[in-house]
């Protein structure tokens, strides 16, 4: 970059400009480059952004005038410092630029300052979202309080009198009714307003609330007769206390017991509804978990076969599924089905067609999760009414809120087996993924292939132009088939430069489609801008294997075959560089 009469360094400053962590530019009294070391070369690849022959202030403002205040003007000596934003090609560079006189030219010294102004967004986000708390609490706090006062005056407006009382019969809370039929009482724990010092003989309460919740005990006070009803307080502490005036209302025994019926069935569904959530809270084990709800909670709530289907976090795949009263065929049938693309789109409203499932009359009740997305289906036996579907879905959507956290655990896990340099999957997950595949190969015929690719002059690369822009070849490779690939298709980073593409539900013939479109759309014309200025061009030798033509255990070892082929038959027009 430099020119006669310009100051260049020798070879030993410019190492020691590059050992600096900093971006480094020295530019001519012309303001042009005439040195940069190996970070501010990198700013400029990320970057995109042209240095030969450039001007500082065009190449980092996009200025055709020297910067104010720039050295070179003679307006300020001390030097001059400026914020910079550049669209680079992974997002927003955020530099520091800082210009001053040296041996009578102009270093310009740049710092990257993206990670700290990314952290300030974020937590600017963050404190955002606690202030959005606040208000939702104040709001809660609120109807808890509008809440209350609307419970004493409900309870105030009752003809029968209520008292809540702790386990020790203290009474905490009672309605104005309790003074119209007890006047004149000294009301501090319930059993004085029968004139008792202690618990009433025969109190069904005396050994818990939990165990007289629901019961009736009819009591004398006077000439007058009540029926003394228990109900278990709804934080399990302590109890309600309903008194009501049965003198003059024996006709009414039947509705009573009626009344006591649905109040019985009620706390039995929310004794269920109340087992089942703690049982999810303990449970890790999601087959348990499905064996529990199809054995224990879904007889109680629906008659008949039923099934459960989960999805998995890699589209294409169910990573859940169990039966109840299905035969083999039928189920295998059932979860062919499930595999289907659009059911794979995680949509709320996804359903298996009714032609797919072995029943006259059958239901679904999807499984959501948040945002509205489906992570599995309840199938059932027979089509269920709408009260018994309002049952239901009581227990899916707990089940269904169950799921998906252990998807996003499994989420969480399946990042872990990323490449760090590539973003795509390691070998580790690629082996998964096929023990998966021969397995749905296995049991319903589902065909899977092999694309196998080797980067080809990598080596080449490296020596001339060293390992950091061999690296940025192979992200290249990377993110050029990233793109090409479907939701339900997985590609890992095997070895250096070798990568290995799954094409789920394909055969044979479509991998060969799909290399033809790699070859002949995706890396034709691709090349690699190099720090020289000429590019290199990015190219992949390719082999592939489908199981409609080969054994799943020998796609890996075919594709290979015809890979190492394509590169036999590339180094045969381009010379092999060694």
């Amino acid at each position: 970059m430099g020119k006669s009469g310009v100051f260049l360094p020798d070879l030993e400053i410019q190492e020691l400009l590059n050992a600096v962590q900093a971006g480094l530019l020295l530019c001519g009294q012309d303001c042009r480059f005439v040195f940069a070391n190996g970070v501010a070369l990198d700013f400029f690849s990320r970057a995109g952004l042209e240095m030969t022959g450039q001007s500082c202030h065009k190449a980092l403002f996009g200025n055709d005038a020297r910067c104010e205040g720039c050295p070179a003007s003679g307006e300020d000596q001390a030097g001059k410092r400026q914020a910079l934003t550049i669209k680079g090609q992974g997002g927003d560079i955020y530099l520091k630029v800082f210009c001053q006189s040296w041996q009578g030219q102009y270093l310009l010294t740049i710092h990257e300052v993206t990670q700290e102004i990314t952290l300030l967004r974020r937590s600017d986000l963050d404190r955002k979202e606690l202030q959005a708390k606040n208000i939702l609490l104040e709001r809660r706090r609120r109807l808890n309080q509008e809440e209350q006062e609307f419970l004493t005056q409900l309870m105030d407006n009752l003809p029968d009198a209520l008292l809540a009382v702790d386990e020790n019969f203290l009474v905490q809370r009672q309605n104005s009714a309790v003074q119209d039929f007890f006047p004149g009482q000294d009301g501090s724990h319930c059993y004085t307003l029968f004139g008792h010092n202690a618990p009433c003989p025969g109190c069904p309460a005396q050994l818990g609330f939990g165990e007289a919740n629901g019961k009736k005990k009819i009591r004398e006070a006077g000439e007058r007769f009540y029926t003394e009803i228990f109900s278990v307080a709804p934080n399990g502490r302590g109890g309600l206390l309903l008194l009501r005036d049965t003198t003059r209302q024996v006709g009414l025994i039947g509705r009573i017991r009626a009344q006591r019926e649905e109040v019985d069935s009620k706390n039995k569904m929310l004794s269920l509804l109340a087992d089942f959530g703690a049982y999810l809270q303990k449970e890790n084990d999601v087959r348990q978990v499905a064996d529990y709800f199809l054995d224990t909670i879904l007889p109680k709530l629906h008659a008949g076969a039923a099934a459960i289907i989960v999805n998995d976090v890699r589209a294409g795949n169910i990573w859940l599924s169990h039966q109840r009263g299905m035969m083999d065929a039928e189920w295998k049938a059932v979860t062919k089905a499930c595999l289907a693309r659009d059911l794979q789109q995680f949509k709320a409203g996804s359903l298996v067609a009714d032609t797919d499932l072995p029943w006259r009359k059958s239901g679904q009740v999807p499984l959501v999760g948040a945002q509205e997305q489906r992570v599995g289906l309840v199938l059932l036996e027979g089509e269920p009414g709408a009260e018994e579907l309002s049952l239901l879905r009581l227990v899916t959507e707990p089940l269904g809120s169950y799921f998906q956290n252990q998807l996003l655990l499994r989420q969480l896990e399946e990042k872990a087996n990323r490449d760090a340099l590539t973003g795509l999957f390691n070998r580790g997950y690629l082996g998964q993924a096929l023990e998966e595949e021969q397995e749905k190969f296995d049991r319903y015929g589902v065909h899977h292939a092999l694309v196998l690719g080797d980067v080809n002059q990598l080596k080449k690369l490296n020596d001339q132009y060293g390992h950091e822009i061999g690296d940025q070849l192979i992200v290249a490779v990377a993110g050029a088939l990233r793109k090409t690939l479907r939701n339900t298709d997985i590609a890992a980073r095997t070895g250096g430069d070798e990568f290995v593409v799954l094409l789920t539900n394909s055969t044979e013939e479509e991998a060969g489609h799909f290399v033809d479109r790699l070859q002949g759309q995706v890396f034709s014309g691709l090349n690699l801008p190099l720090p020289d200025g000429g590019e290199f061009p990015v190219t992949l030798s390719l082999g592939k294997a489908g199981t409609d033509r080969h054994p799943p255990e020998t796609l890996m070892k075919e594709a290979d075959r015809q890979m190492y082929a394509a590169k036999k038959k590339f180094y045969e027009i381009v010379a092999r560089y060694r």
